[in-house]
C-alpha cells in the first residue's frame, strides 16, 4: 500500500481535527525546501510500515533505532530531526529494503550531479514534469 504524499498530508489533517496541539506538519504551502526534503525522508518509513504491517516497535527491533525516533519519523515531526539524521536512519532502514536502498542510490548520484546553467535546469526540470505527467518512472520517484 502505497501513500501519496497528498494522502500522508489528508491523514495528517484528519488527525488534527482529533487532536488540540500536533508537532508535526499539517501545511504542505508552509514547508521549505529543507522541511519537504525531511517529509520526503520521512515518507519512506511510513511506506515500508505500511507495506511490511509493521508497527512503530517492530520498526525499531529491526533497524535498532529507538521506537520513540521511529514514532518520531513515522508522524512526520520534522522540526526534531535534520536531513542528515534523517538520511542516517533510512540508510539503516534501507539495509531492509531493496527499493529504499535504490533511492539512496539515486540521492548519491544527485549529488554528484555538476551545477547547471538557470535554463538547463528549467529544460531538465520541464523534462521530468513531462516524463511523470506520462507515468514515467512509477513507483520509484513517487516512492
Amino acid at each position: 500500500m502505497n501513500y501519496t504524499n497528498d494522502d500522508i498530508l489528508k491523514r495528517i489533517e484528519n488527525a488534527k481535527k482529533n487532536k488540540k496541539k500536533l508537532t508535526h506538519v499539517t501545511d504542505k504551502s508552509s514547508l521549505s525546501v529543507e522541511d519537504k526534503v525531511k517529509m520526503s525522508l520521512c515518507k519512506h518509513f511510513v511506506q515500508f510500515a505500511n507495506e511490511k504491517k509493521m508497527k512503530s516497535k517492530d520498526l525499531s527491533d529491526l533497524t535498532g533505532i529507538p521506537a520513540s525516533r521511529i514514532s518520531e519519523i513515522t508522524n512526520y515531526k520534522i522540526k526534531k530531526f535534520s536531513v542528515d539524521q534523517l538520511l542516517k536512519n533510512l540508510t539503516v532502514l534501507g539495509e531492509h529494503s531493496p527499493r529504499i536502498r535504490e533511492y539512496l542510490i539515486f540521492i548519491e548520484k544527485a549529488i554528484e550531479v555538476p551545477a547547471l546553467k538557470v535554463t538547463e535546469t528549467r529544460k531538465l526540470t520541464k523534462g521530468i514534469k513531462t516524463f511523470m505527467e506520462a507515468g514515467g518512472g512509477e513507483g520509484f520517484l513517487h516512492a
